[in-house]
């Protein structure tokens, strides 16, 4: 009787040990499950979070291609393919057919602005054929049948267009030559040389966002006939000029019956600041925690470096001193 007890009681004693390890492997498996999937979970997040970045910097690329105006959606699926990305070529690609873009609304729709056209092309002898009939680029742009007769075309569609009017009154760099070239001219028009024609040096903020100012300073000493034709001239110039301040005299002579007007003004003429275009790199954190290490890293790094500056600077101060108590 005695030995059956013992023997059930090893037998039981062996069952335990044997759910205790099921339950101890069990639990290991759930644990090692456990972990595994919350790295996986992270894993795939992580990954979505750069999917998406990504698929937002190629639908920001598929959109500025597709404003610009510079490939052609052949298939018309409102994406660009790779097919499509080889063969794109702004100089090869009819603008003609590239509606509501920013380059069909400046080589199409302004180039046949009627209102400007006259005055972008009267100072291009290319633009006229022998009769001094005005050439049809556009026309000409479609009927092309070789890529250099394509790409000539198109460059003097923007020269003899409305286009040109707009870099000439408002240019896209700072150039006091060009302006000086322009007050000139617009002094010979009127029947007066300028004895001396120099930029000048009081810049002003214009306060308008992209555009800045270069100083302009007019002095006239004619006649009043003269003179009012040198403003007149002035104010029909598509360059703009804003006149800040003018001092105007006027004095006659009896006994020659003339007059003499003399004009000293200040103002300011307007040019467009140039904008760069840049590609923006973009980082992808898998978590805000680690967004707040990379700025404690850097924070710490730059800490490192302003010390290093100053221990340095320090270290040249004291070899200083100590060369002038040499030579002491």
């Amino acid at each position: 009787m005695s030995e059956l007890i013992l023997t059930k009681r090893v037998r039981i004693n062996k069952i335990r040990q044997q759910i205790t390890l099921i339950v101890l492997a069990a639990s290991v498996c759930f644990g090692v499950c456990l972990v595994l999937s919350v790295y996986f979970i992270k894993y795939m997040s992580f990954n979505g979070k750069v999917i998406a970045a990504r698929d937002t910097s190629i639908n920001n690329y598929y959109q500025t291609i597709k404003n610009v105006g510079i490939c052609e959606d052949t298939d018309k699926d409102g994406k660009y393919n790779d097919k499509e990305l080889a063969k794109c070529d702004p100089n090869k690609v009819d603008v003609s057919k590239l509606a509501n873009t920013l380059r069909y609304n400046a080589l199409v729709t302004m180039a046949n602005n009627t209102n400007l056209e006259s005055i972008a092309r009267d100072g291009q002898k290319s633009c006229f054929d022998e009769n001094k009939n005005r050439i049809d680029y556009s026309k000409l742009y479609l009927n092309s049948k070789t890529d250099n007769e394509k790409a000539y075309n198109l460059n003097m569609i923007k020269m003899c267009s409305a286009l040109r009017v707009i870099p000439d009154a408002l240019p896209a760099q700072k150039n006091d030559e060009a302006l000086l070239a322009s007050i000139n001219q617009i002094f010979l028009l009127s029947g007066f040389e300028p004895e001396q024609l120099s930029p000048g040096n009081s810049y002003k903020n214009s306060g308008i966002v992209g555009v800045s100012t270069i100083p302009v300073s007019i002095s006239v000493k004619k006649d009043e006939k003269d003179t009012m034709k040198v403003l007149a001239n002035l104010e029909k110039s598509i360059r703009s000029f804003n006149i800040e301040s003018a001092q105007i005299k006027w004095s006659s002579n009896l006994t020659t019956k003339s007059s003499r007007l003399e004009l000293t003004a200040q103002g300011a003429a307007y040019y467009t600041k140039g904008a760069a275009v840049r590609e923006k790199d973009s980082t992808v954190y898998a978590s805000g925690k680690a967004r707040t290490q990379e700025s404690k890293d850097k924070a710490d790094a730059a800490a490192k470096k302003k010390a290093e500056e100053k221990a340095k600077k320090q270290a040249e101060e004291e070899k200083k001193k100590q060369e002038k108590e040499d030579e002491k």
